[in-house]
């Protein structure tokens, strides 16, 4: 089976830091080689000697392919929008079919979400299986987001009841009840950093519970990520993802019913 390798040709805005970039991929997904072009001056020229070298790898490659010889490394190429035009030709040229990443992508973070998405096609989804604690978590932030419960304090409007969030899938499921009583456990834990709540403390009010928006976008990374690394990210939850992080190692399905394409669409929707 010929080895994976995935480059990346072009820049992003505000030229960010390259080998913090390939060793942020590297910790997502090792079993893949991964490679930047990046392009050296203002006017997003690629360096010669590493773009002659993949056109070299290239044409190796597809000189194997027609010869119907295995290749020893498949490599797919990723373009991104700020790249010379002369360099740009080329590329197309000699690989008339690279990965076009969206032409609004900004950041490195957002770059690499993207690159795990469904979207892009690059990473085979597999199994996504998480600690029971965490599966826990995602659980609540899944209810939360499907009814688009967020705000940024407790004047909003958007807010989900807790009898609804603990008694309703995809928290309360039939034989899910490791995963219940982590999401019970985790609910109070991230209350006033991850998730706000109001009501409940006299008279008939309701208690309620939304995402805090502060946290919105690490809620949506993580979940077109399929990780809970973007929450290690901020130190404000570094307490709650300790409490996260203790828990028992026995793994769980993240399945379409926890996280299904309308959460999916909801968090890509920036």
């Amino acid at each position: 089976m010929p080895r994976s390798r995935i480059v990346i040709v072009g820049d992003l805005p505000n030229r960010p830091d390259r080998s913090a970039l390939i060793k942020a991929l590297i910790q997502r997904q090792s079993a893949i080689e991964w490679e930047w072009i990046q392009p050296v001056n203002d006017s997003f020229g690629l360096p010669h000697d590493q773009f002659m070298r993949l056109q070299n790898q290239l044409r190796t490659q597809q000189d194997k392919v027609r010869r119907g010889q295995p290749a020893d490394v498949d490599i797919r190429v990723i373009k991104l929008g700020l790249i010379n035009g002369k360099d740009a030709n080329t590329l197309f040229v000699f690989h008339p079919d690279p990965v076009l990443a969206p032409v609004d992508l900004e950041t490195p973070s957002g770059l690499i979400d993207w690159i795990f998405s469904a979207d892009a096609g690059l990473i085979p989804p597999g199994e996504w299986q998480l600690p029971v604690r965490e599966v826990g978590l995602l659980c609540l932030l899944a209810k939360l987001l499907r009814n688009k419960s967020f705000n940024k304090d407790v004047q909003g409007h958007a807010w989900t009841k807790e009898s609804h969030l603990l008694g309703q899938s995809p928290v309360n499921r039939p034989n899910c009840q490791r995963v219940y009583g982590e999401a019970v456990d985790c609910l109070e834990r991230a209350d006033g950093t991850l998730l706000i709540t109001k009501g409940g403390s006299q008279g008939k009010t309701p208690k309620e519970w939304c995402i805090n928006t502060a946290y919105l976008p690490a809620v949506k990374r993580a979940a077109v990520a399929r990780s809970l690394d973007p929450f290690r990210e901020e130190r404000s939850l570094t307490a709650l993802m300790d409490y996260i992080d203790r828990g028992p190692p026995d793994l769980e399905q993240v399945d379409d019913q926890i996280v299904s394409e309308k959460i999916l669409f909801i968090c890509r929707d920036r």
